[in-house]
């Protein structure tokens, strides 16, 4: 194998180990329910669809049994315009120093279930389901900046260590990549009524989690007048096929204050140790220089500890504010896919209105802020500040049964990563929809 050529391959390789956070960024989805798609702020909220982000609450809903049934939709795409003076010797790229390289995802189906059981004025028991992270298949049909501009250097280089001029030397490849992932949690736990105005909760969610990912960098050729044949054969064998897949354990607690009016909710989710064992089908060369993908290596990837705080306020019958804040401690998380550095925190604003006895309009924003410095952003590991706007509404049907339906746009601020001959314009695109009944028996 060629010298530059290896190069090539080490690069690829370990850009792919941040790819677990592909579909699913820094590993946790927030949004639970159609509920959450009209109105986000949920932590401070006494709701069966709080089981997630206020879990306490629920004991004090009514007694009998409570069911929120949820699906939910996303599309989203990331888009990097890569620029490079290498990329004028691409033989596709007509000359152009800067192209565009896309990932689309699509979730169809993101399914969510919260049940719980008010035995009485003290206890109640609770379970939910819900898809805890990632959720989607993202997929780089045209590859990636990185990895062209990579194979761009290298052909490159190797063609000046040959002695043949730049200006008569070009390239060619075929790439692609496909990262997914899921991580499906399903919660049990149990709620106590300390007192008349506050409760806790304890329980803990066991989260199934699977990876794969799949890629394929081919038929890399260096192109020339002044080869034989006018073009050389730089590929080496590169396939990427590893699948993941392990069982952790999150100990969840909360509590919350009901004053009436106002009422205030906390919870703590303790970090999720992750570790894999790979399934892989790899090409020699991918086993050879990293064992990471290796198949039967082992893999850390902890889910960060959570807190998260919030206050729900009736200033009108008919009106209720509400706001919460999270903090997710990535810093402390093993094996993260990145190092980054400073926590991920996100802060959110909701109110919604009853229109009559029947429908129930509502609308929120929220604030998403992560810690990640220019150079610990990647083509394939990249998460970028946002705000979300939330809109939707619920009807009664009737005193047993609430349809909830929301919508959120996420708006993504843009991210330009200057460096040594590839400097990259990272953006996002996010819509998510949903629909979801609530039940009383």
């Amino acid at each position: 194998m060629c010298k530059f050529m290896k190069k090539i391959l080490t690069g690829v390789l370990s850009l792919m180990i941040s790819a677990s956070a592909l579909a699913g960024g820094l590993l946790t989805n927030t949004n639970q329910s159609a509920a959450y798609l009209r109105n986000p702020a949920r932590e401070g909220v006494i709701a069966i669809d709080g089981l997630y982000s206020n879990p306490a609450g629920t004991a004090f809903l009514s007694e009998g049994f409570h069911l929120s049934l949820n699906w939910q939709m996303a599309a989203q795409q990331r888009i990097m315009t890569a620029t490079s003076p290498a990329f004028a010797a691409g033989v596709a790229n007509n000359g152009a120093t800067t192209k565009e390289f896309k990932g689309k995802a699509f979730a169809p189906v993101m399914p969510s279930f919260h049940a719980a059981y008010v035995i009485n004025d003290k206890w109640s028991v609770s379970a939910s389901f819900g898809v805890t992270g990632g959720g989607g298949k993202c997929e780089f049909d045209n590859g990636l900046g990185m990895f062209e501009g990579m194979v761009a250097g290298s052909v490159l280089g190797g063609a000046a260590q040959s002695g043949l001029p730049a200006n008569m030397v070009g390239y060619s490849l075929d790439q692609s990549l496909t990262g997914e992932q899921y991580l499906f949690g399903l919660q049990l736990g149990g709620t106590y009524k300390v007192t008349d105005n506050v409760a806790v909760f304890a329980g803990v969610r066991g989260v199934y989690s699977s990876n794969v990912y799949e890629g394929t960098i081919k038929n890399i050729k260096m192109h020339s007048t002044l080869l034989p044949g006018g073009v050389m054969d730089a590929s080496v064998p590169f396939l990427l096929d590893c699948s993941q897949s392990t069982l952790g354990f999150t100990p969840i607690i909360g509590v919350d204050w009901n004053l009436g009016k106002l009422n205030f909710g906390a919870k703590y989710e303790f970090r999720t140790k992750i570790e894999y064992e790979n399934d892989s089908k790899n090409s020699a060369n991918v086993d050879a220089a990293f064992e990471n993908f290796a198949d039967g290596a082992k893999v850390r990837n902890d889910i960060p500890a959570i807190l998260s705080l919030g206050a729900q306020y009736h200033l009108l019958p008919s009106l209720r504010l509400s706001a919460g804040y999270v903090h997710y401690f990535d810093t402390d998380a093993v094996g993260s896919a990145t190092e980054v550095s400073d926590n991920t925190w996100e802060a959110s604003f909701g109110a919604e209105y009853d229109i009559n006895s029947k429908w129930l309009v509502s609308a929120g924003v929220r604030h998403t802020n992560y810690g990640f410095a220019d150079e610990e952003m990647s083509d394939l590991n990249f998460n970028l500040d946002n705000f979300a706007l939330c809109l939707g509404g619920a009807y009664k049907v009737n005193e047993k049964v609430t349809v909830n339906a929301g919508y959120m746009h996420s708006f993504y601020g843009d991210h330009d990563v200057k460096g040594e001959g590839l400097s990259t314009l990272y953006e996002r695109k996010n819509d998510t929809w949903g629909v979801g009944v609530d039940i009383k028996f």
